[in-house]
C-alpha cells in the first residue's frame, strides 16, 4: 500500500466527517498512514498486510488480505458439528489460498446461530438472541464467488428477498460501511439490551440452556478481537482481523473502530463477522497471520474450531 494511496484515503475519510467523541480522527488517520506495514506479496495480485501500532489511544494489531475477486474463487464454507475445524487446518484440507473465520455460531454444538444458505439449501437460521448485532447479509451472486454482495437486512423474513438471485448468503453484522460511509455510531450504549434479554428469557422458558450474551454496549463499545469482510470499488475483497484481549500488545477494537479501520483501508462496503476467540486469518504462504486469542498467548497458535469460514481458492 503506497503512501500516496493512504494519503488519499485520509482525505476521503475527512470528507465524510468521521470525528469521534473519544478519538481524534486526524491523529488516528495519521497513525494508520505512518504505521510500518509489513506487506507480503501473494499470488495473482493479492497481498497480506500486517502492522502493530498505537491508534485510538490503544495498541492495535491489524492483519489484512486484499485480493482481486475476479482472479480467485471465494466460498462460504459450511462445516458444522464434528466437521468443524481450525481455519488453517480446513484451509490446507480444501486447498485454499486464504481462509477467515465466518459467522456467529453456537460454541458447544459448533452449528451456525445465523441464517446461512447455499444455492437453494438453507443450512441455518438467525437465533433470536443474535438480532441485536445481526443486521445484514453477505454472500456471492455467482457460484465462483467473484461477485460479492453485502446488504442490509434487519428483518429475518426478508432474507430471501434481499438475497434473491444470490448463489450463497449468510446473515451477520453489524453492517459497517455502506456506499463508502461508516454507518455505525461511535457509541451504542445499551439500546438493544431490552430485545436481547427478552429473547433470551423466551428461549429459557422453552427449555433452552444458553449462556448469557453480551449486552449491546459490551459488544459494540468495548474492545474485542474483530473480523470483517469488505469490498472496494476497484473489484478487490478484504479479509480483515484485529487482534485483541492482549493488554498493551493488542487491545482490540470497538465496532466503530473496526469500521474506521475498514474505511481507512479503502473499503466502500463492509460487514462485521464473528470475532472474539474465533478471529483467525490464514494464508497458504504465511500460515496464520494474526494472534488468535483462544490459547491466551500472543502467538499464532490459539486458533478455535469454527463451523463456517470464508475460503478463497
Amino acid at each position: 500500500m503506497t503512501r500516496l494511496l493512504l494519503t488519499i484515503i485520509i482525505l476521503l475519510a475527512a470528507s465524510t466527517g468521521l470525528a469521534a467523541q473519544e478519538h481524534d480522527s486526524k491523529s488516528d488517520s495519521l497513525a494508520f498512514v505512518n504505521a510500518k506495514w509489513e506487506i507480503t506479496e501473494l499470488e495473482k495480485g493479492a497481498q497480506a498486510l500486517y502492522a502493530r501500532f498505537p491508534m485510538f489511544n490503544s495498541m492495535q494489531s491489524i492483519c489484512v488480505v486484499k485480493y482481486p475477486m475476479k482472479k480467485f474463487c471465494t466460498e462460504i464454507l459450511h462445516r458444522p458439528g464434528k466437521t468443524a475445524g481450525k481455519p488453517s487446518v480446513i484451509g490446507k484440507e480444501t486447498g485454499a489460498k486464504f481462509a477467515l473465520n465466518g459467522g456467529y455460531f453456537h460454541v458447544r454444538q459448533r452449528i451456525p446461530s445465523v441464517y446461512f444458505r447455499k444455492d437453494k439449501e438453507q443450512l441455518g437460521y438467525t437465533h433470536p438472541t443474535e438480532l441485536y448485532r445481526v443486521d445484514g447479509l453477505m454472500g456471492f451472486k455467482d457460484s465462483k464467488g467473484r461477485k460479492a454482495r453485502i446488504a442490509t437486512a434487519t428483518d429475518t423474513t426478508q432474507y430471501a428477498q434481499v438475497s434473491k438471485g444470490w448463489h450463497s448468503a449468510m446473515a451477520t453484522g453489524p453492517m459497517l460501511i455502506v456506499d463508502g460511509d461508516i454507518i455505525v455510531p461511535v457509541l451504542t450504549g445499551d439500546s438493544a439490551d431490552g430485545d436481547n434479554v427478552a429473547a433470551m428469557k423466551q428461549e429459557q422458558k422453552q427449555g433452552a440452556k444458553i449462556r448469557t450474551h453480551y449486552s449491546s454496549s459490551q459488544f459494540y463499545d468495548k474492545r474485542h478481537p474483530r473480523a470483517a469482510f469488505g469490498t472496494d470499488e476497484n473489484g478487490y475483497a478484504y479479509l480483515v482481523v484485529i487482534d485483541g484481549r492482549f493488554k498493551g500488545l493488542a487491545d482490540g477494537a470497538s465496532i466503530y473502530e473496526t469500521a474506521f479501520i475498514c474505511h481507512m483501508l479503502g473499503m466502500t462496503e463492509a460487514i462485521n463477522l464473528d470475532g472474539g476467540g474465533s478471529t483467525t486469518l490464514w494464508t497458504e504462504k504465511t500460515g496464520v497471520i494474526n494472534h488468535p486469542h483462544d490459547n491466551r498467548k500472543f502467538d499464532h497458535d490459539g486458533e478455535r474450531s469454527v463451523p463456517n469460514l470464508i475460503v478463497v481458492y
